[in-house]
């Protein structure tokens, strides 16, 4: 169960320098084809902190043409995660916590700010919670939420209202668009050997579907197994029981996808969508890259717009894609007869 505290740092052995604690925000302005990433991973036990933040329109297939990204590694870890301001210009504020949060930024570049406050529709959801986690409480042992010990500590996800401004290389923009978060805290070693395709569809303050699934790349990307999820329908939350996907991909951004999801009530929801902006984002973490869209989505009679991504461990994929990693599969394969 998620608890307002969870929205600081958690209690930890100061000689773990590999505990990290994240914040991961995402909002939207469809109707421009914009979405953007706030992206804030604090290891306090080393005094430091990567601070990622990135604005996309329309379809990019470089990093290099999108149209603003700050990523700043490092800067000086906060001393708390409820209000705190870091050297790049990003400041946050928790002022409702769990869920409640205010983020404002000035690029030192001067070409991009924001003012953003992201409003929870729905209570934090924990995966590592039995209670709201079903397949948990059938199988104990279902314990891997896909990204290695990145979310094994604790982890934390909801959907919410995102309103504010934006203004990018001199043109302002208004935001009133649903929007997400997760927030996460344990050890964590990036080692880059993971991959989870992450899905946030929300409709509206009423509705949304969140979802995780593993990913993997063998001549092409396929989904599954489910690695947790929810449904949030009129003030409650229904953690998914089953889950199919199938997508489609450019150069491994997604263009489109076909979700069909059951909760524990047993109600079946079936969504497809078709992206309208992407780009992929190699500056969260040096040992991922995020290949993730902006996805429209209908929904008897609901148009949704929400993030994908698709997030590789970089080792992940070169066990499968480099010369070296290709030839060494192929000599396992022999080796084993397959």
């Amino acid at each position: 169960m998620i608890k307002p505290e969870d929205a600081d740092f958690h209690p930890n052995d100061p000689t773990l320098k590999r505990w990290a604690e994240t914040i991961g925000f995402w909002f939207a302005i469809p109707e421009e084809r914009i979405y953007g990433n706030v992206y804030v991973l604090a290891r306090p036990n080393v005094g430091a902190t990567i601070s990622s933040i990135n604005v996309v329109q329309g379809h990019n297939s470089d990093p290099f043409s999108v149209d603003f990204t700050d990523p700043h590694m490092h800067v000086p870890c906060p001393d708390s995660m409820m209000k705190f301001s870091l050297e790049n210009g990003l400041s946050v504020e928790v002022d409702a916590p769990p869920t409640g949060y205010h983020f404002t930024y000035e690029s030192l570049a001067g070409v991009c700010s924001m003012d953003m406050r992201l409003d929870g529709c729905m209570p934090a959801w924990d995966p590592n919670d039995p209670a709201e986690n079903p397949l948990l409480s059938v199988d104990p042992e279902h314990t891997d939420l896909g990204l290695g010990d990145a979310w094994a500590g604790g982890h934390l996800d909801f959907l919410g209202r995102v309103t504010g401004t934006l203004e990018l290389r001199g043109k302002k923009y208004t935001i009133d668009s649903m929007g997400g978060m997760d927030r996460s805290w344990g050890e964590r070693t990036e080692l880059g050997q993971a991959a989870i395709s992450y899905v946030h569809i929300p409709f509206d303050e009423n509705f949304g579907i969140h979802l995780v699934m593993a990913l993997d790349h063998d001549d092409e990307v396929s989904y599954g197994p489910l690695r947790f999820g929810y449904v949030y329908e009129d003030g409650k939350v229904y953690g998914i029981t089953s889950a199919e996907m199938e997508g489609s991909q450019v150069d491994l951004l997604p263009t489109s996808n076909r979700i069909r999801v059951t909760d524990e009530r047993g109600r079946t929801y079936e969504v497809y969508g078709s992206a309208v902006a992407s780009a992929p984002w190699y500056t969260f973490s040096p040992s991922y890259v995020t290949f993730q869209a902006l996805m429209r989505y209908e929904l008897d009679g609901r148009l949704g717009y929400g993030l994908m991504a698709d997030t590789w461990g970089i080792e992940f994929l070169a066990d499968r894609t480099s010369r070296h990693g290709r030839a060494a599969r192929r000599l396992a394969a022999g080796t084993t007869g397959r």
